[in-house]
């Protein structure tokens, strides 16, 4: 296998467009297919031209995923975030199946809870999503948190019932044959900022419980979820790098000391706190060296952005391997992609 394809087997972007027939979306999904990319990520808004972006109906999104793994290979991970509530890209606004938020999801007797998330889970395996990024486990520390609470993203702030909600959720998608990524590591629910706008400094909110339930996650699901890495800088343990690129959180403490030795995924490279501080190329080089498997780029943020992004990126991560900037060089790559491999097609438990 080439550098290159094994470069592009830890890349996951976002494209434009909801059909083939789209001149900009074929152009898109050629650049994409020239770079071997691994996964994508689908969206049903455009936040730079303010409108539609990948999804507008069932029959339509299911005909657009058949014709993405035509064009980019039977491998492609295909993946959407689809917490429910207002972080739900297929919802009744465009004729699937109405959401609830995490934290109405808290309030419904178990019963109900795993009826919802099995018809919810259903729906993404039938449209033959393979990866979704939820549940949200981030505890609703600070109930005036712009980005968690505040969207109602939690489940509780309580360990026990985000825990139990996230198994939930996590057994519903594996019935129905879809991974789940647990997010936002190391904990975003303490945080008043929100890292799509600017980096977040949780170092005097964050509290242990917050890490916890990922290590009780973790513990019981091994390398059958993802986790995602937040934009979040704790400086008792990185002073410089936020955890996303920080190979002390990554690496040291939730590989080494949570036990974790399945795919971490960045969160997306495009928002304002690693767009504003780092360059495209450079952050997914620290994401590397850092201890990730998956880099994110959604290529969905406001704002001006030379086209080519994707290709600049997969260059850019090429030429430090080549130089020896990423450590342990082709070897490391491989790592990931034997990690990615063994996460998709890892039989379900049940």
């Amino acid at each position: 296998m080439s550098l290159q394809q094994l470069v592009g087997s830890m890349l996951m972007f976002g494209f434009q467009g909801d059909s083939l027939s789209d001149p900009q979306t074929r152009e898109d999904v050629a650049e994409l297919k020239a770079i071997h990319t691994r996964g994508v990520i689908l969206f049903d808004h455009d936040l730079k031209a303010n409108d539609r972006r990948n999804i507008d109906s069932p029959r339509q999104l299911a005909k657009l995923i058949e014709d993405l793994r035509n064009e980019l290979g039977s491998e492609l991970i295909v993946a959407i975030d689809q917490e429910g509530g207002r972080v739900a890209r297929m919802d009744s606004h465009n004729g699937f199946i109405p959401t609830i938020s995490a934290y109405e999801f808290s309030l419904l007797e178990e019963i109900d809870q795993i009826q919802y998330a099995d018809r919810q889970a259903k729906q993404l395996g039938e449209l033959g999503i393979d990866l979704n990024f939820a549940p949200c486990v981030d505890l609703a520390i600070e109930p005036g948190s712009p980005i968690i609470a505040g969207k109602e993203r939690s489940f509780s702030e309580s360990i026990d019932q985000v825990t139990r909600c996230a198994h939930i959720v996590i057994d519903a998608h594996a019935r129905a044959g879809v991974r789940c990524c647990i997010k936002h590591y190391p904990g975003h629910g303490s945080s008043l900022l929100d890292s799509h706008k600017s980096i977040c400094d949780i170092t005097r909110s964050h509290t242990d419980e917050e890490s916890h339930v990922f290590r009780d996650l973790i513990k019981s699901y091994a390398d059958q979820v993802a986790v995602m890495s937040g934009h979040l800088m704790h400086t008792k343990i990185d002073q410089t790098l936020p955890a996303s690129l920080s190979r002390a959180h990554t690496t040291y403490r939730l590989r080494d000391e949570l036990g974790f030795d399945g795919v971490v995924i960045t969160d997306s490279l495009d928002m304002r706190a690693i767009r504003d501080n780092f360059g495209e190329g450079e952050s997914a080089i620290l994401a590397i060296n850092a201890g990730a498997d998956l880099i994110l780029d959604g290529l969905n943020a406001p704002g001006f952005r030379e086209p080519k992004a994707p290709t600049r990126i997969a260059h850019a991560i090429c030429g430090a391997i080549t130089d020896g900037r990423i450590r342990h060089e082709r070897a490391r790559i491989e790592k990931s992609r034997n990690r990615i491999d063994r996460f998709v097609r890892t039989p379900n438990s049940d």
